[in-house]
């Protein structure tokens, strides 16, 4: 009876909820002043949630730029500075010089395809909403075979996640009247052609890139538009042209290094490695937690984690130190497509470890983290910026691994007061603007974001003679 009990429940819950549609927010009340007021960029007044994540608009000298959470638009803010310096240097003396020269350097069709090395960035399905799909509970402990299975079938160019019956694949359908998203991998996991690949080890173009984004201090690996081009175009300008980057940088002044701040921590390999040496490293350092060496080499050349955001989960990895979960981990890395969905399982880990975390074991369910505690305590990391109680939430909620009394959810940024009441049913501690190292720069009390409704007309008052009382009424 107890049991019959214990499952009927969340079934009487649910029939008592109501379910609401994500909001959009003021985006004076929902981050911090200096979000807004960075020098030439200003942030449009309201931001939309879109699968938990607040979405902001940027305008800038250089064009528009989107922003997909808030964590996202303290990154762009801060890498602005970065696109004004290598603007300057575009027109400086040296680099126009190798601008104008690069097609006697390099050749008119190799230049074609280094200059242009990028394809369009990968479309954001669902932001993080497809975490939390009911349809990937039943397959969270078959990822890996399935994963292994397809790899070693179709080699590099297998995905097992666009199978029909992969983990990830039931939520990423448009929705109604949505276009079918863009299937292209992400720009920095695009491998390009033979010629552009031999062009960058002879003319050494990785170093330089790297060479100057640490000057100016931003991620190498960063999916700014706007900076990437400009980095990309002088890079090659720079080897083309036999120019120190730093010092055709330093000559036009100015730089960014703030961003390393906000963005939490960049590793110092990210600038000293290039691209396979970092993945070896990266591959040297996730082997002491994942026993499935295949696994991890997926990870570390598919999905939707940069190679500056793989070292991240790397580092942070190090700190929990997890009795066992890894697998799991990098198999659901392997099947991110964005840098948003790369950025939350990150950002899980670090929520995990700065709230006590350490040595229990990981756990996936759907395709969200889960630790749990040597004494049982389980700990549930939603960095998310706005927790809205949607169908696919309650459902999520659902799960039989969270039948458990200690029990608490540790959300990022926000939650609505139907989520909220919602969770507290279900036994949930909740745990709002729950603080981590690099955590976005929530304003005090995000709810003062939610636009109100239009408050009703007021009853007039009925006063005076009795005639004027009559019309009144």
């Amino acid at each position: 009876m107890a049991a019959a009990l214990a499952l009927a429940a969340p079934a009487c819950i649910r029939a008592e909820e109501s379910f609401e549609a994500e909001p959009s927010l003021d985006a004076a009340a929902i981050v911090q002043p200096a979000l807004l007021s960075a020098p030439n960029a200003s942030v449009a007044p309201l931001a939309t949630v879109h699968g938990y994540m607040a979405r902001f608009e940027l305008t800038t000298p250089f064009g528009p730029l989107p922003a997909e959470s808030v964590e996202l638009l303290a990154i762009r803010q801060a890498e602005v500075p970065a696109i004004e310096v290598l603007e300057r240097a575009s027109r400086s003396g040296a680099f126009a010089h190798a601008l104008g020269e690069r097609f006697k350097k390099t050749g008119k069709s190799v230049w074609q395809v280094v200059s242009h090395p990028i394809g369009t960035m990968t479309r954001l399905p669902a932001g993080v909403a497809r975490y939390f799909r009911k349809q990937l509970q039943r397959w969270s402990g078959r990822a890996q075979s399935l994963s292994d299975r397809a790899a070693r079938e179709w080699g590099a160019e297998g995905d097992p996640f666009r199978k029909p019956l992969a983990p990830m694949s039931a939520a990423r359908a448009p929705r109604p009247g949505e276009a079918a998203p863009e299937t292209d991998k992400p720009w920095y996991g695009s491998l390009g052609k033979e010629i552009g690949r031999e062009a960058r080890r002879q003319l050494d173009y990785g170093k330089m890139r790297r060479e100057m984004a640490r000057h100016l201090g931003v991620d190498p690996s960063s999916s700014n538009p706007l900076l990437r081009e400009r980095l990309d175009t002088l890079a090659w300008a720079a080897v083309a042209g036999n120019i120190s980057g730093g010092a055709a940088l330093d000559a036009v002044g100015g730089a960014a290094a703030e961003v390393i701040a906000i963005s939490g921590q960049l590793n110092s390999l990210v600038w000293e490695l290039d691209e396979e040496n970092l993945r070896e490293r990266n591959l040297q350092r996730l082997t002491r937690w994942c026993s499935d060496e295949f696994a991890v080499r997926q990870f570390l050349r598919r999905g939707g984690f940069s190679d500056s955001l793989r070292t991240a989960l790397a580092d942070e990895l190090d700190m929990l130190q997890p009795a066992r979960g890894c697998n799991d981990l990098v198999e659901i890395g392997a099947g991110t497509r964005s840098e948003l969905e790369a950025r939350y399982l990150v950002n899980a880990l670090r929520l995990l470890q700065h709230h006590g975390a350490q040595r229990g074991e990981l756990s996936v369910v759907g395709a969200a983290l889960v630790w749990r505690g040597p004494d049982g305590r389980l700990l549930l990391p939603l960095p998310l910026d706005w927790l809205s109680w949607t169908a696919d939430m309650a459902e999520f909620f659902t799960a039989p691994q969270f039948r458990i009394e200690d029990k608490t959810v540790l959300i990022g940024g926000d939650a609505s007061a139907a989520a909220q009441r919602a969770l507290a049913a279900r036994g949930w501690h909740i745990q709002l603007r729950a603080s981590y190292p690099g955590a976005p720069a929530y304003a005090a009390d995000l709810s003062q974001g939610l636009t109100q409704p239009e408050a009703p007309a007021p009853t007039p008052l009925c006063v005076g003679d009795v005639a004027e009382t009559a019309a009144c009424l």
